[in-house]
């Protein structure tokens, strides 16, 4: 009885000991915390004022910080998951998605204008006949883009919930893709109305009156106002919250003094015109949450199961069976015939794509009056960002030649392997024309998407979609190519004895130089222009401040982006041309 009474107490003394030591376990302390941003206009100066909260805060905390901005919050949320991103700054719909896919633990809620909340909105014109939702029946809509909270996911919930079904209520939906640019749309009268963010209802202002402040042509006023939505919000994930407590409250505990001192409160202005903040509650996102609940379901149930345009698909199949039919030489008797009739489906075909931009010639002429006015914006050019762009161009071809040089040799490989002509094995001929096309199908941006969930935002994933997408790309090309070369050199080579890699070496080879020169180089240019998705991932290239011009509508800025880009071009085609000479 004793020794039971004294294994009992030992085990009761393990139990009670274990978490006493466990709560003496040191907290982990990570390298560097990194905070990640996406710009709601300007990149470029929230990128500044995020380095400037950067080391604001590891003045605070004792750790360095590092400030990422992305362009997508796609993004962002996918490098908040992989752990790459440890404090995110999101709207409430990208905040909601991220709950979605893993744990989220909100911190911290932004103040504007002395509140955490703010407002979306429905605008029209002033001179409209729009005056309740219910006129709206019938009309147009631009959306901004189905993330954003203000203007897309709260407005569309807000319809839903007046009991109409926005896939029918409205004859037609647009995506803007920006604020700025729906609200202008709705002034130039391409859209009836358009969903933007709003500040509060009492002070009658919002995207409306902020985009077209310094723009001629009507007004617009609001039709109708959500409830109040609560601001972007400070957020991290649970498992990094659960790995550092310490560390994560003493971020948020200095985050809200920094707002609360003066430079700090200069920085945040700065940063996103905010205040500071205030602890979240989580709750308060509840309303998002719902939405975005409700116009997923709206969605899915909108189009499960059925087609919006059957008849559009029935065309389509029917053209396709007349092509593969004329194709088979179902009139190859009658060459005349065939010829018409190959030319009369060409054009059946063009005329019923050209149905889908649905363009009347009014708004045809009335278009090139606004492409003037975009035009006139761009001159003259603004020369103050030149060293600004010449240093992204920079970085931009770097970034380019390692993607097109590690992706060469692997499409010179796939080429040769696709090659009839060079590979007489049938089924590795067949895999390697088939891993060509499923590379070039798959868009540049999921590629680097799907780097950034694993590496995070910067210049790695970009460089890595672009090598990936040059395998696919120029693979397809090098082999399409090396099937026309004349068959007479290796039949010559065949015929004295030659082995394969030596017919390749002479046989082929020689014909195929000039071709891999030029094709090679002219990748490297679509890899440049392409560097947009560098942009998209975090990378600081030409594509970055493209995007972020467009997005603050500096235009002149634009232009010396698109000069940069064109001397470039240039330039690759003249490098292209003397190798070329050179290679035969």
């Amino acid at each position: 009885m004793r020794h039971l009474l004294a294994l009992a107490l030992c085990l009761a003394a393990l139990l009670v000991a274990r978490p006493s030591r466990a709560q003496q376990a040191p907290e982990s302390i990570p390298n560097e915390i990194v905070l990640g941003f996406n710009p709601a206009e300007n990149a470029q100066t929230l990128q500044r004022s995020a380095d400037e909260l950067a080391q604001a805060l590891a003045e605070r905390v004792h750790i360095p910080v590092r400030a990422v901005v992305t362009l997508d919050y796609t993004t962002l949320v996918e490098s908040m998951r992989s752990g790459h991103v440890h404090l995110g700054w999101l709207t409430p719909s990208p905040l909601v998605l991220a709950e979605r896919l893993f744990g989220v633990r909100v911190l911290l809620t932004q103040v504007r204008r002395g509140k955490p909340t703010y407002y979306s909105a429905l605008a029209v014109r002033e001179d409209s006949r729009f005056h309740s939702l219910e006129d709206l029946r019938g009309a147009s809509i631009a959306w901004v883009d189905p993330t954003s909270t203000s203007g897309y996911v709260i407005p569309r919930y807000l319809v839903l919930q007046r009991g109409y079904d926005p896939s029918t209520f409205f004859t037609r939906q647009v995506f803007a893709g920006q604020h700025d640019a729906a609200v202008i749309a709705v002034q130039r009268g391409q859209v009836d109305v358009a969903a933007v963010w709003a500040d509060p209802p009492e002070e009658h202002t919002g995207a409306w009156t902020r985009y077209l402040a310094n723009r001629p042509g009507p007004r617009l006023r609001a039709l109708l106002y959500s409830p109040p939505v609560p601001s972007d919000a400070i957020a991290t994930t649970e498992e990094f919250a659960r790995t550092h407590p310490l560390l994560v409250r003493n971020l948020t505990a200095s985050l809200v003094a920094l707002g609360q001192s003066e430079e700090g409160k200069q920085i945040l202005r700065r940063l996103n015109s905010t205040d500071g903040f205030v602890p979240s509650d989580a709750a308060a996102y509840d309303i998002v949450r719902r939405a975005f609940r409700a116009t997923r379901d709206e969605r899915s149930r909108t189009r499960q199961g059925r087609f919006d345009h059957p008849e559009h698909v029935m065309v389509f199949g029917a053209l396709l069976a007349l092509a593969v039919a004329l194709g088979a030489g179902a009139l190859r008797r009658w060459p005349r015939a065939q010829r018409y009739a190959a030319w009369g489906l060409f054009a059946a075909a063009v005329v019923w794509g050209a149905d889908a931009a649905r363009l009347p010639a009014g708004d045809f002429a009335r278009g090139w009056r606004y492409i003037g006015l975009f035009l006139r914006g761009m001159v003259p050019p603004d020369t103050g960002v030149v060293a600004e762009v010449v240093e992204a161009t920079v970085l931009t071809i770097r970034l380019a030649l390692v993607g097109t040089v590690v992706g060469v040799p692997f499409a010179l490989a796939l080429g040769l392997l696709a090659a009839e002509n060079v590979n007489p094995i049938g089924w590795l001929r067949r895999a390697a024309r088939f891993a060509a096309n499923l590379n070039r199908s798959i868009d540049l941006l999921i590629v680097g998407l799907i780097l950034v969930s694993a590496y995070g935002p910067g210049a790695f994933p970009g460089v890595g979609a672009l090598a990936i997408h040059t395998v696919g790309s120029l693979g397809k090309q090098f082999y399409e190519t090396l099937e026309t070369m004349d068959p007479g050199p290796v039949e010559a080579m065949w015929s004295v004895g030659a082995t394969r890699l030596q017919t390749i070496r002479w046989g082929i080879w020689p014909q195929f130089t000039a071709h891999f020169v030029s094709q090679s180089l002219f990748r490297f240019e679509l890899n440049v222009r392409g560097a947009v998705v560098l942009g998209l991932v975090g990378a600081q290239g030409v594509g970055f401040l493209l995007q972020t011009y467009m997005r603050g509508a500096e235009y002149a800025k634009v232009t010396v982006v698109i000069l940069a880009v064109v001397v470039l071009v240039m330039g690759l085609d003249a490098v292209s041309s003397r190798l070329r000479r050179d290679a035969r």
